[in-house]
């Protein structure tokens, strides 16, 4: 058995087949990057070309943590193409599904991290955002993030990791329009444990590094904002407010199109087809169902009000987009597949021919809506008629 940070113990066969998975997550990562598609759509040539280092990072620092990525990954490979266009965007994509993964594990087991951390890898939307070079990615990575984050300060905000690392994290996401709603609202749900990591690291020098770890990020951001006046885009907000019917029009088209039938960005998706496959789907609704009859549990809370802030955000027709709320979809899928599995294996405590077919087949389900969606982003959208009218595109160097 080896001990890994506050996961607890795990065996040797755990490893490996984290290992295994650690290579396969790789390789959907990079299978066919820069070719699967052909070329490049509108916005990933301007992310090809546009300005990165210090002259434009210090220029337009709003997205700071994938321009830093591009900035590295564009110095190393000056004369790059579409593969290196995309890297850094799969890099975040990598540590979304870590991060959802990681979350899942310490708030449900280490089965049901696997179960689901494998239906996030290689769900569609995950694919489609981790692959395309846009800022869409930050989204799909800040949300799950910023939900580990509160799981390891409300078990470990004494630990010193846990602690300097988490606030250098959320303050690097105060450069991602409209997170500094949910960073406040996460700081509001953390607010006790937040002033008992304060005094727990109560030494002068540690106190002096809290802040630091905090301020370090806010000059840059303060200059944008007084230089070109962004107040309003960091904010999540539009330049211009939709009116009443059209505003409602959007609160009712978040959900349709997060449950039922996916939006027509050629770019980021195909056509009409839902987010989620009809397994995840349907454990999300238990999710969603089991949450709300614990509403008064923090962690409950926690969900409904990142998911109500996310929705106002992406209604508004702002920079903010679905990619913030779908990891909130996969959670509530985990939360569902948990509570089957609970409910299972409460009914057979000691069967354990019962509880192996219980398990099996969860497996076998979460296997097939794993390869549904990877013929979906695989298969069905690059030989998709508007996808290659979209990807059309190329970097001339």
């Amino acid at each position: 058995m080896i001990k890994i940070g506050g996961f607890g113990r795990v065996s040797a066969r755990t490893l490996c087949f984290f290992a295994a998975a650690v290579v396969l997550l790789a390789f959907l990562a990079v299978y066919r990057l820069g070719s699967l598609v052909g070329g490049l759509s509108a916005g990933e040539l301007q992310a090809g070309i546009a300005p990165v280092g210090w002259h434009g990072i210090y220029h337009s620092p709003i997205y700071l943590p994938l321009k830093l990525v591009r900035s590295v990954f564009f110095f190393v490979f000056p004369a790059h193409g579409q593969t290196i266009t995309r890297l850094p965007n799969v890099v975040f994509g990598v540590l979304s599904v870590v991060a959802f993964t990681a979350l899942i594990w310490l708030w449900h087991s280490r089965r049901t991290a696997i179960l689901t951390g494998l239906l996030f890898a290689t769900g569609a939307w995950t694919l489609h955002a981790s692959r395309l070079a846009s800022f869409d990615v930050m989204y799909l990575w800040a949300m799950p993030t910023l939900l580990l984050i509160n799981a390891l300060l409300y078990r470990h905000y004494e630990r010193a990791d846990a602690w300097y690392g988490s606030l250098l994290v959320m303050g690097l996401m105060l450069y991602i329009p409209g997170m500094v709603w949910l960073l406040l609202l996460n700081a509001f749900f953390l607010r006790v444990k937040l002033w008992e990591g304060w005094k727990s690291h109560g030494l002068w020098w540690q106190r002096s590094l809290s802040v630091l770890a905090v301020l370090i990020w806010l000059p840059l951001l303060i200059v944008d904002l007084l230089r070109h006046g962004q107040l309003v885009q960091w904010l999540g907000l539009p330049v211009h407010l939709a009116g009443p019917a059209q505003l409602l029009k959007h609160l009712v088209a978040v959900p349709v199109h997060l449950l039922v039938r996916g939006p027509q960005y050629p770019d980021i998706w195909l056509g009409k087809s839902p987010v989620l496959d009809i397994f995840t789907l349907v454990a999300c609704l238990i999710g969603i169902y089991f949450y709300a009859s614990h509403l008064k549990a923090g962690r409950s809370q926690l969900l409904a009000a990142f998911a109500v802030a996310g929705w106002l955000l992406v209604a508004l027709a702002g920079p903010v987009g679905l990619s913030l709320l779908v990891p909130l979809l996969y959670v509530a899928a985990a939360t569902g597949i948990a509570y089957l599995l609970h409910e299972w294996l409460k009914v057979f405590p000691r069967n354990p021919l019962a509880r192996g077919l219980g398990i099996g087949l969860i497996c076998v389900v979460v296997a097939a809506a794993c390869v549904y969606n990877l013929r979906d982003y695989f298969v069905a959208f690059p030989n998709d008629r508007t996808t290659r009218a979209t990807f059309q595109y190329y970097l001339r160097r």
